[in-house]
């Protein structure tokens, strides 16, 4: 088992010698990986803090492009440049290229804009006339599942406890321990800084008075 598999056993109280239930081996583990891994995307998509550079060559004629990654997955774009001519493109959406020539497909020229299509493929404007141009995506991306203790996991020091809240806390919500898996949540999002986004509910106690009930 890896570092963060060790301190989730730990915080549950499990034997990380000797395991009762979670047994060091990928059916015995199976449920702190998945709640792991669950959490480092979770943790990429909010803080953006797992960055990656693609490099896709411009084809003349060639309006849109595939963005692939064979080590996870392109979450969305922070910056890209046409790197011949040090050229930073400006995000766009179709709605802008319609208000600007509802025949924008057609436009050709230096690529000035960049808009996105589903997931994982990107369109550029105006069409570009040469193939003597390459786009240099510096993007957020979503780091593949781990499988193994062996593998590299991509996650930076300071969300490692984070990671290790979110799942003690899915694991003390499978055992029906609502009170301990709310606590854990909440460092969790302490831990990143989120606690805003999520505010615990203001505890009140209400007296009653014959004609209203006031908040003493």
């Amino acid at each position: 088992m890896n570092v963060l598999e060790t301190r989730v056993l730990e915080l549950i109280g499990e034997d990380t010698e000797s395991p009762d239930v979670f047994t060091d081996d990928s059916t015995g583990m199976a449920q702190i990986r998945d709640s792991l891994n669950d959490a480092i995307e979770e943790v990429c998509m909010v803080t953006g803090c797992h960055r990656r550079r693609y490099i896709i060559p411009v084809q003349s004629g060639k309006n849109f492009y595939q963005i692939t990654d064979d080590r996870g997955y392109f979450a969305w774009p922070v910056s890209v440049w046409l790197t011949d001519i040090k050229w930073r493109l400006k995000m766009v959406d179709i709605k802008y290229l319609l208000n600007l020539n509802y025949r924008w497909m057609y436009d050709t020229g230096t690529p000035e804009r960049y808009f996105l299509v589903g997931t994982n493929k990107m369109g550029i404007h105006p069409l570009p006339g040469s193939d003597s141009y390459s786009l240099e995506i510096d993007a957020v991306a979503i780091p593949d599942r781990y499988t193994l203790d062996s593998d590299r996991i991509s996650v930076r020091d300071e969300h490692q406890w984070a990671i290790v809240n979110y799942a003690v806390s899915e694991y003390w919500a499978s055992v029906g321990d609502a009170k301990s898996a709310t606590d854990y949540f909440m460092r969790y999002l302490k831990k990143l800084g989120l606690i805003d986004l999520y505010p615990e509910t203001h505890e009140r106690q209400w007296a009653h008075k014959p004609d209203e009930l006031v908040e003493p």
